[in-house]
C-alpha cells in the first residue's frame, strides 16, 4: 500500500487502549499506514462524500475498520452508512452492526440461517412476563436488555419474585427486555464457545470457563480463555452465523450442549486480547489484512 496516499482508518473513541496499540504494531509490521477517527467527533457533509474530525477533513481511506461500542454507536453507523455510500469499503456495515448490536434481531436472522438459538420472549408487561414463565423452560431463566457487551445487562434469575421485580425495574427505566431459557453446557463447568471470523475465514474458537460463582463467561467477567479446535462443521455454523448478520469481522458465541451447538450472539466489534493469549494467533494483523485485501478488492 502507498503510505503516502493510501490508508486504513480504524474508528476508535479509544486511540490509547491495548487493541488500538496492537493495530498499530500490526499495521507497522506489515508496512500499512493506519489512522484512528474518533466517531464521536465526526462531522459529514453530502457535498463530496466530506469527513472531517475535530473540525479537519480527512482524505479517502482505502477501507475501514470500525471499533464501535457504547456511546458511538449512532455516529460511527452513520459515517460507516456515509463511507458505504461514496463507494469506500468498510470491514463491517452500518445495517451489520446494527443488526448484531440488536440481540432480538440477531436471533431472528440466526434463526433464518437454520441456526439453533435458546427459547426466547421479548416482553413488554407482566401480563407478557406471565406467559413467558409458562413457555419458556425454567427456572432459573435468563434476562438481558437489548443492547449490551461484555456481559452488561444480561442477569440470572432464580425465582419469580426476582423475575417480576427486575422486569418492572427495566421497563420503569424504558428498557424492553427479552427472557430467555437457561442453557446448560456439556462442559463440567458453565462455558461458551467464541469463534472469530475474518472475511470467508474462521480463523480460530475458545472456549470461555466462567470463574466460580459466575453465570457469566465474558473474559472481561474473568471468563478463562482456552484455545480449541473445532469441527469443520462447527466453522461452517460459525460462518454461517456471521453471514447470516451480514459481519465481515465477527465474534460469534454460542453454547455446547448435550444437543448441539445453540447461537447467542454475533459481536461486530469483538476484544481479542484473551483470544491472541490463548491461541497465540495475531488477531490484529489479520484484520489489518482483512481491509487491505477489501480495499484492493474495490480499486
Amino acid at each position: 500500500m502507498d503510505k503516502g496516499r493510501q490508508y486504513i482508518l480504524l474508528l476508535s473513541s479509544r486511540p490509547n487502549r491495548w487493541a488500538s496499540a496492537r493495530f498499530r504494531e500490526a499495521a507497522k509490521a506489515r508496512g500499512t499506514a493506519l489512522r484512528f477517527g474518533d466517531p464521536s467527533q465526526v462531522m459529514l457533509e453530502t457535498a463530496d462524500a466530506s469527513v472531517r474530525f475535530y473540525g479537519r477533513r480527512i482524505g479517502r481511506p482505502h477501507s475501514v475498520i470500525p471499533r464501535l461500542g457504547p456511546g458511538n454507536y449512532e455516529n460511527g453507523i452513520a459515517l460507516l452508512t456515509h463511507f458505504e455510500t461514496a463507494g469506500v469499503p468498510v470491514a463491517n456495515s452500518g445495517a451489520s452492526i446494527g443488526l448484531a448490536r440488536d440481540t432480538w434481531l440477531t436471533l431472528l436472522a440466526f434463526s433464518k440461517a437454520g441456526l439453533r438459538i435458546p427459547a426466547t420472549a421479548r416482553l413488554v408487561s407482566i401480563r407478557d412476563l406471565k406467559i413467558a414463565r409458562k413457555t419458556i423452560p425454567g427456572p432459573p431463566w435468563i434476562l438481558k436488555t437489548f443492547t449490551g457487551a461484555m456481559g452488561i445487562g444480561t442477569m440470572l434469575v432464580r425465582e419469580v419474585d426476582q423475575l417480576e421485580a427486575l422486569a418492572a425495574t427495566l421497563w420503569a427505566l424504558h428498557q424492553p427486555i427479552l427472557m430467555q431459557e437457561y442453557l446448560r453446557s456439556s462442559q463440567e463447568r458453565i462455558s461458551d464457545i467464541r469463534a472469530l471470523v475474518i472475511g470467508e475465514r474462521m480463523i480460530g474458537a475458545i472456549r470461555r470457563a466462567a470463574p466460580r460463582g459466575e453465570f457469566r463467561s465474558n473474559v472481561h467477567r474473568g471468563g478463562r480463555p482456552e484455545a480449541i479446535e473445532l469441527s469443520r462443521q462447527e466453522e461452517k455454523l460459525a460462518l454461517r452465523a456471521a453471514r447470516a448478520i451480514g459481519l465481515g469481522l465477527a465474534g460469534i458465541d454460542w453454547i455446547d450442549t448435550a444437543e448441539g451447538p445453540v447461537f447467542l450472539e454475533a459481536n461486530a466489534t469483538p476484544g481479542f486480547q484473551g483470544f491472541e493469549g490463548a491461541t497465540g494467533l495475531d488477531v490484529a494483523g489479520e484484520m489489518i489484512d482483512y481491509a487491505v485485501r477489501i480495499g484492493k478488492s474495490a480499486s
